[in-house]
């Protein structure tokens, strides 16, 4: 089933909104759709173009599995807050496999370091979700 943009991006602000992504500051994640990519045109350099860094910011990739594997493992210790939210990253996760193909976790830069968890839509476009780690 294709999802038009809009009902795309409505599906990651719901599995988004209010979500924290822990580090030495805590930020929220932002849906994105680049249009402007499509097909096997993604690259490295343009991902650094779309996303407005020098053309020399260091990139690391890894597995999505691997980005969330802090933040959906549940523990003992935690309370419910604490379930609630490992739930909600399950989720996200679940549906980021759900509305994208082939993705890939960049992160971009040092100590403030960009992610943008990239898929490719049904379309043959570009969409996911960005999230900023602060780790000095």
């Amino acid at each position: 089933m294709r999802l038009l943009p809009e009902a795309l991006l409505e599906q990651l602000h719901e599995a988004t909104a209010d979500l924290l992504y822990p580090s030495e500051t805590d930020a929220h994640f932002e849906p994105f759709l680049w249009q402007n990519i499509k097909d096997s045109s993604f690259s490295i350099e343009k991902l650094l173009l779309v996303t407005r860094h020098r053309k020399d910011t260091p990139v690391d990739g890894l597995e999505l599995t691997e980005f969330f594997a802090p933040v959906v493992q549940e523990e003992e210790w935690m309370d419910d807050s604490e379930r609630e939210t490992v739930a909600r990253f399950r989720a996200l996760q679940e549906t980021l496999e759900n509305l994208l193909a082939d993705i890939s976790v960049y992160r971009v830069g040092v100590v403030k370091v960009d992610v943008y968890i990239v898929g490719k839509t049904d379309d043959g476009y570009y969409a996911g979700v960005s999230t900023r780690l602060v780790e000095t």
